[in-house]
């Protein structure tokens, strides 16, 4: 077969390890345009996604104070969301915020205060 098509073997095993490299280079554009096909579905899964994530609220208490806040200083007492995991009021004062557990005495007067 050499002899017939006038190659050299070596002129052969160049053009097969060619094709070779050819064919692995083929199959990696392949594997790269099928992630980044990949890549832009999860984008645009995810971004689709985000306008219906009304059910994250914006703030929740995880952390609660053990201390009494004066009523004088509160600007705000608000409830968490039903969302989220603990239940909580998040009080408002000129220079932070602070959450409190619901079950305080003296928050009580505070939350009734804000309801009139």
């Amino acid at each position: 077969m050499w002899c017939r098509l006038k190659l050299s073997q070596t002129t052969e095993t160049a053009h097969y390890q060619s094709l070779r490299i050819n064919f692995k280079s083929e199959i990696m554009r392949a594997s790269s345009l099928c992630l980044m096909f990949g890549l832009v579905l999860l984008m645009a899964w995810t971004s689709e996604a985000q306008p219906v994530a009304h059910a994250v609220p914006e703030s929740c208490c995880f952390k609660f104070i053990d201390f009494q806040i004066p009523a004088s200083k509160i600007k705000s007492a608000l409830k968490t969301s039903s969302h989220c995991p603990v239940s909580g009021i998040v009080v408002t004062t000129p220079r932070t915020e602070f959450c409190v557990r619901p079950d305080e005495a003296w928050i009580k007067p505070v939350m009734e205060k804000q309801l009139r």
